[in-house]
């Protein structure tokens, strides 16, 4: 109808529709009774209706077939192209969007948002008020009548319908909306959700402080600089895996071999001497150890100091100690339940003992002496802890050519690489000079780290941490693999010594050889030499070297140093050596509550593996190695011991060789004569 408003078309047709309920299915039934005439006319009204329920009411055209649970759509309000509204009762008003990784994220299916109302112009409460809207007050008119689209955009009038004085100076302007890129650029880059924003906006700060600090980060060229390689990506993710490992640098383009990935000055460290700058020597000693030092110096530049610190961008950038994940900082509960068993318990238990008394020995002599320098409340055991866990995972040791002495660090920028095993780019100090004329003399110290292959478009750079065991990087970096070809277990033998026959003498020879005789590395595929080495002296009984129960000190120690354990001679000894390795092993393996199948089995189901928490996955991890560590290590002993009378032939048979041949002139000067044809029964 002509005479009806823009509403009411809408209103009309949606009466007609929702009139025919549940009778509409008898009606259209109907229609093979009626005539041909009247079916095409109800065909040509069906159509009409279907139109003008899609143009005024900008309905997708499924939701108007569904017939019921029908949402209509704002004017102005953009429509997802992916959007596809369900037809079906169960998911009645639920919009299907196809999630695509690097296409659409989760707050695409968000609505978008309606844009700001800003009011320009005097705004006095007492003789300029904007009508209330529909709702916002209790006697609030009704809109009875929508106000034409143009007399709301020129702000004359309210969505009540009132007019709006134009001498008011009030005047309604919408939001601009912000500008959408031609083509969106990897999302594992950009990142996802307000959190990513916000790393977003942290990196955006940290890459402009970079840069006024003489370090060049851009993706443009500059005076004398060319554009930078690599970016900070807020999120990067290990595929082997599929873990989440914060912040890292990504290849912004093609990278060749050897190319220089970044350069951060030596004054933008955070180091012994850093500190020593901003407290003094009175208070940062010489005999204060390094870590210390910096702790102290993190802890007030990010508690005190706060956004007036030099370090305020990178500081932002800092993960929290559960964002780190370091196992020395858990909680007793989950070290006792996680790493039960592992020999990592016991480790991050020493380091924790270790950090918190050092804690006590700074909190002694500075935060209880001088709190007005070291506030209180500041200088706690949380903060000091979170300072350590990042120290440990962050801080480089740095040698310059031209100085003896080394020291450790925290490097900006550069301390986001993640570590590979397999990398074998290191960061490494540097000091460039130049001589000009005139004697004028520069020279600039700086930190650098180069690529050590060609890396790909959006490839995710490496360094080496190094030769790091999986319980080290759980302990210390707050991350373990799945994939770690240096990965050993930590056995303790030093007790072995103790309880030996001749210890003294024994631990005087060790002594002198420079054998260590605490703990040894216990890898998957071999055994150590000093481990070896430290087995068959310690084993070694006194009839072993021709002495006797009355033989002196000196005596043993001169009968012992005779001896050449680096390799095995007899094969009552080396068996003594592997059983003893044997039964460590092995206790170390009935210590686990849970056997290497069931943490295999877990491992194994991804889904629900994954599910588990970070902790909980890292800790999975590192029991499993272990147990593989150590389960090859058993067949490999076992197979030894095996064959050790084999060798022992083999060894003999040699000896008497040698004793053949030292009869004859030829076999003196080391020539051996064979026949061809040998004799066989």
């Amino acid at each position: 109808s002509s005479d009806l408003t823009p509403r009411q078309p809408l209103q009309f047709a949606m009466t007609r529709l929702a009139s025919a309920g549940s009778g509409g299915l008898s009606q259209v039934q109907g229609l093979n009774g009626l005539s041909m005439r009247r079916r095409r006319s109800v065909a040509l009204l069906t159509s009409a209706l279907l139109v003008l329920l899609v143009r005024y009411s900008s309905l997708t055209f499924s939701a108007v077939l569904a017939g019921s649970g029908w949402r209509g759509q704002e004017p102005g309000r953009r429509r997802s192209p992916t959007g596809v509204r369900a037809t079906l009762d169960d998911l009645d008003g639920v919009v299907l969007i196809p999630m695509d990784e690097d296409d659409i994220s989760a707050d695409d299916m968000a609505p978008e948002p309606l844009p700001d109302l800003k009011v320009k112009g005097p705004q006095k409460p007492d003789d300029a008020k904007f009508p209330p809207l529909d709702g916002m007050a209790p006697k609030a008119p009704r809109i009875e009548k929508m106000p034409a689209d143009e007399d709301l955009e020129d702000g004359t009038l309210s969505l009540t319908g009132e007019v709006i004085a134009p001498d008011s100076g009030l005047e309604l302007v919408a939001a601009a909306k912000p500008k959408k890129g031609k083509a969106k650029g990897k999302r594992w880059l950009k990142g996802r959700g307000g959190a990513k924003r916000r790393k977003l906006e942290e990196n955006a700060k940290l890459e402009q402080w970079l840069i006024s600090n003489g370090v060049w980060v851009s993706e443009k060229a500059g005076w004398g600089q060319a554009p930078s390689g690599v970016s900070m990506a807020v999120e990067t993710r290990e595929q082997t895996e599929n873990e989440v490992s914060g912040r890292g640098l990504v290849a912004r383009r093609d990278i060749n071999v050897y190319e220089e990935l970044a350069r951060v000055p030596l004054d933008l460290l955070l180091s012994k001497d850093s500190s020593r700058q901003k407290f003094g020597d009175d208070f940062i000693v010489d005999d204060m150890s390094e870590h210390a030092a910096i702790a102290i110096h993190l802890i007030y530049e990010k508690y005190v100091e706060k956004e007036n610190s030099r370090w305020a961008p990178y500081l932002e950038v800092l993960p929290s100690t559960t964002e780190v994940g370091a196992s020395f900082a858990w909680d007793p509960e989950d070290l006792d339940t996680l790493l039960a068993g592992s020999p990592l318990r016991n480790m991050s238990y020493y380091l924790r003992s270790c950090v918190d008394r050092e804690f006590n020995g700074v909190k002694e002599t500075l935060v209880d002496k001088y709190p007005e320098k070291f506030p209180p409340e500041v200088y706690t055991a949380e903060n000091y802890v979170w300072a350590y866990s990042i120290l440990f995972s962050r801080v480089v040791r740095l040698e310059f050519a031209d100085q003896a002495k080394d020291f450790v660090a925290l490097v900006p920028y550069i301390d986001l690489i993640n570590h590979n095993p397999r990398s074998t780019a290191y960061i490494t100090a540097i000091v460039d000079s130049v001589t000009l004329p005139f004697g004028i003399y520069q020279e600039e110290r700086a930190v650098v780290v180069a690529a050590d292959r060609y890396y790909n478009k959006y490839e995710q750079i490496y360094i080496s941490y190094g030769e790091k065991s999986n319980a080290q990087l759980l302990m210390l970096y707050g991350f373990s693999m799945e994939r770690n070809a240096e990965d050993f277990v930590d056995i303790s033998v030093g007790q072995l010594l103790e309880t030996a026959s001749m210890s003294e003498a024994k631990a005087r020879v060790l002594d002198t050889w420079g054998v260590e005789r605490a703990v040894y590395p216990l890898y998957r595929d071999r055994f150590t030499l000093q481990m070896m080495t430290f087995l068959r002296l310690v084993t070694l009984e006194p009839e072993d070297v021709g002495l006797d129960e009355d033989a002196t000190l000196e005596e043993e120690i001169e009968a012992l140093s005779r001896v050449k354990p680096t390799k095995a001679s007899q094969e009552t000894s080396e068996r003594r050596a592997l059983t003893c390795l044997r039964g460590i092993v092995q206790e170390l393996m009935d210590a686990y509550p849970t056997s290497l199948d069931e943490d295999e089995a877990l491992i194994r189901d991804r889904a629900m593996f994954e599910l588990l928490p970070k902790n909980q996955r890292n800790a999975l991890r590192v029991r499993y190695a272990e147990k593989v560590i150590m389960r090859a290590s058993m067949a490999t002993i076992d197979r030894t011991l095996n064959n050790l009378g084999r060798l022992t032939q083999i060894m003999t048979e040699k000896k008497k060789q040698r004793w053949e041949m030292e009869r004859t002139a030829w076999g003196r000067l080391g020539v051996k004569f064979e026949f061809g044809i040998k004799a066989r029964n």
